[in-house]
């Protein structure tokens, strides 16, 4: 075997080793990109590397990314943040240097990375599966401990594309008999339906808007190529329809939640049936058609809950509340008064679930639509009625979004520099006597964090270069790559994307390796 093959054999391990450590191990992505540039090093062929640097706008791109970091540093008073920040951007600038000078991959090779990556992703979701089902308890962020779950969704989004642009390849092709063409498209079949799942096992809303806004966009363009009106009619109709049902479904957990039942609607009552005085709040805060603060009688909690239960109303649930704002908030959610008549009515299952931190009956009965959609409502109550934001994922967003915004606003042309972003956010949020003015929290958004950092000019030109290398090497006409795009870009408006490392690196691998196969023209990504 020569030098070449061999160098060309060990850089396609490590990409092989890449794909599987982006879903699983960020130890994993920094050892072998490491180990990516040292054979990159050691393999030389530098006038071959340079040829291939030159037909690649896409690297020129990155470097710009890459150099933008570096002089906004300039402008950066916390140094020590800048330069940490500027090692964690390495993938940026280490990653396009050797996959877009390396020869692209043998359709062979990139089928089998291609195989290997789903394969990581099918052992991610079914581990988490595995242990949802061992630990039932265990909150879904936590379901595959060593990724983000967003970042597992954005993984599980990119699959299921993947699968998609599969299953239209061996549909439209002459390659397979009828009986490999089913079997083909079985397989196919399964594990996208099998990934939808895992979106929906992790709870994701990221990944299910991500997933909803890519098909509708993949499905005009590749109708939009093919010609046909009749399909393009049939696609809106389509569309119009989730449109419908998506509003729909909000529509009725919305109406489920807010319109109130009978407890809630007639006089109010001053004493229990043993004689003790109830609590009613007046505060007006609405949970599954009752007012949650209303009924209450907290003696005959303490009392009533020590019969059915060892763990005290003070213990602490898994969840991190303690007992009696979940016994509270479950006897809500079954539409009973907070007090021993609603206390014997709860069944051993009940009770066991309140022990588990279970706050309502949607959560105890696992129905996770329901438990998503119920658990934005609840969070938008408590803003609406205790203007509270923290440890609400949307909530939380909307206030980081407004103060970035007014950094931005003092900071429109030039931004405030790589290295001052944490400090400024951190600052501003306590001038605002924001509730996440404590803790470390940055924009919540890839778009904010580059005009907050590098301000209008910077931004503008890093986006400058992007499109030209975009539209120069023609990449949007793999439709592989127009969704692989539309789940990068989609994940930037609610995430902070490249300020992780596993978001950074899936957002420059495949970014990379899709733009040298396409110098190529590789059928793999045809659409």
């Amino acid at each position: 075997m020569s030098r070449t093959a061999i160098h060309s054999l060990i850089y396609f391990v490590l990409l092989a080793m890449i794909v599987i450590a982006i879903p699983t191990s960020n130890f994993l992505m920094s050892m072998a990109q490491v180990l990516l540039a040292v054979n990159w090093l050691i393999e030389g062929q530098w006038h071959n590397k340079i040829s291939l640097a030159k037909r690649q706008p896409l690297l020129w791109a990155f470097v710009v990314l890459f150099v933008v970091h570096l002089v906004w540093c300039l402008m950066s008073t916390n140094m020590d943040y800048a330069l940490d920040d500027i090692r964690k951007k390495l993938p940026l600038l280490a990653v396009p240097l050797v996959v877009l000078t390396s020869s692209p991959l043998p359709h062979k090779r990139l089928n089998i990375l291609m195989v290997v990556y789903v394969a990581t992703m099918l052992f991610v979701s079914a581990y988490s599966w595995v242990n949802h089902i061992l630990n039932p308890d265990i909150n879904y962020r936590s379901l595959f401990p060593f990724i983000s779950h967003i970042r597992l969704a954005l993984n599980a989004c990119l699959v299921i594309f993947l699968l998609l642009c599969v299953g239209n390849k061996v549909l439209n092709s002459n390659m397979f008999s009828p009986l490999k063409q089913k079997i083909y498209l079985s397989v196919v079949i399964f594990l996208t339906g099998w990934f939808v799942a895992y979106l929906y096992l992790l709870q994701s809303y990221t990944g299910f808007i991500i997933l909803l806004t890519t098909v509708a966009v993949v499905g005009f363009v590749y109708i939009k190529r093919h010609c046909v009106a009749g399909r393009l009619a049939l696609y809106f109709v389509m569309m119009t329809a989730m449109v419908i049902a998506v509003v729909g479904m909000i529509a009725y957990y919305t109406n489920s939640y807010y319109k109130l039942k009978t407890l809630s609607t007639e006089p109010l009552k001053s004493h229990t049936i043993n004689g003790n005085d109830y609590t009613h709040g007046i505060d007006g805060f609405v949970e599954h058609g009752n007012y949650l603060n209303n009924y209450i009688c907290y003696a005959e909690l303490e009392r009533e809950w020590g019969h059915l239960s060892a763990k005290p109303l003070s213990y602490i649930t898994p969840n991190g509340y303690s007992i009696k704002p979940t016994l509270i908030r479950y006897l809500n959610s079954k539409g009973l008064t907070k007090d021993s008549v609603g206390i014997s009515q709860l069944t051993d299952y009940d009770v066991q679930a309140i022990e588990q931190g279970k706050a309502t009956i949607y959560e105890a009965d696992d129905k996770v639509l329901s438990q998503m959609m119920y658990r934005l409502l609840f969070e938008y109550e408590n803003y609406r009625v205790y203007h509270r934001v923290k440890n609400s994922s949307l909530l939380q967003r909307f206030e980081l979004w407004q103060n970035s915004c007014e950094i931005i606003a003092r900071n429109s042309i030039l931004g405030v520099g790589t290295g001052d972003v944490a400090d400024e956010i951190r600052q501003n949020l306590k001038h605002n006597n924001s509730e996440l003015k404590d803790t470390d929290m940055r924009t919540h958004s890839q778009y904010l964090t580059f005009i907050l950092t590098f301000g209008l000019l910077g931004t503008m030109i890093i986006m400058f270069f992007f499109v030209y290398a975009i539209k120069k090497q023609n990449l949007m006409k793999s439709l592989l790559f127009v969704a692989y795009l539309c789940i990068v870009l989609i994940s930037f408006v609610s995430e902070d994307t490249l300020e992780t490392a596993a978001g950074c690196l899936f957002s420059t691998f495949f970014f990379c390796v899709f733009a040298s196969q396409n110098e190529k023209n590789d059928s793999v990504l045809k659409g």
